[in-house]
């Protein structure tokens, strides 16, 4: 029994002096040895069952087709804007968002469009290939709200964001003047709730044609566009903190000429 007792304290010695070390607050390494000191408050807690928790060691980071993103991506943007005739007073505001955020802008009203024109033509896909946008935002329809026949236009929304492939986009709602027979509703349905901004709640004051939004009214309407743009209410939400000033900056605005349908 004298011969156990003495080999057990034997190899206890070495493992009383390991942990002693390692709780010491400083470093004492004895000659000849290279030992490294272990945080025992940041070691894993076991579970009750004995095993350590793997999951609670990692960190796990929401996907954005999963969960939505909790806030808004704050990189740079390169931003191409398109719609027609009804956005001109948007892309007005939108410079004074791009300067006051730091992002890239390009513009395209395209007078009298239509998805079908947008969808049936290459400007789209020119203008993608000369400004290689990281995000889109889409404001037309406005010449498309009481058509009686909107089979076809399911087809021409799915085509122009299909052009998009995996690039984050907008679709900013027709703001109604009278109800229409169903576009915004069309829109909705193909891009997703999350994508597309419903317009229809808002009161605008317009121009002497009693349709598109005065330049003052397409502020305020660009205003409440990019509060929900950065909100976790859009699938992808970006930088868009309200300008504090008017933009000095250039920023690309093609006007396109109206073509037949």
């Amino acid at each position: 029994m004298k011969l156990y007792a003495k080999v057990i304290a034997i190899l206890a010695l070495p493992l009383i002096f390991v942990v002693a070390y390692a709780l010491c607050p400083i470093q004492l390494p004895p000659p000849g040895w290279k030992l490294s000191k272990i945080d025992l408050k940041a070691s894993p807690t076991p579970s009750k069952g004995g095993v350590r928790d793997s999951v609670a060691s990692c960190t796990i980071t929401p996907t954005l087709e999963g969960m939505g993103e909790a806030s808004p991506d704050t990189t740079t943007q390169s931003i191409l804007f398109l719609g027609d005739s009804m956005a001109e007073g948007l892309v007005r505001r939108m410079a004074d968002y791009a300067q006051e955020n730091g992002h890239n802008l390009s513009r395209i009203i395209w007078y009298n469009s239509t998805t079908k024109i947008w969808a049936s033509s290459d400007t789209l896909q020119f203008f993608i290939r000369k400004y290689q946008p990281t995000f889109f935002v889409v404001c037309m329809g406005g010449n498309e709200q009481f058509l009686k026949d909107l089979s076809k236009r399911e087809e021409y929304i799915h085509k122009i964001i299909g052009t998009f492939g995996n690039t984050p986009f907008v679709w900013i709602g027709v703001p109604a003047w009278k109800e229409d027979t169903g576009f915004n509703r069309l829109v909705q349905n193909c891009v997703g709730e999350k994508r597309f901004y419903d317009s229809r709640r808002l009161t605008l004051k317009r121009c002497s044609d009693r349709v598109h939004p005065t330049f003052a009214a397409a502020s305020l309407w660009m205003d409440s566009i990019a509060t929900w743009m950065q909100s976790p209410d859009a699938q992808h939400p970006i930088k868009m903190q309200k300008p504090t000033q008017k933009a000095t900056k250039k920023y690309p605005l093609h006007l396109l000429q109206p073509v037949k349908e």
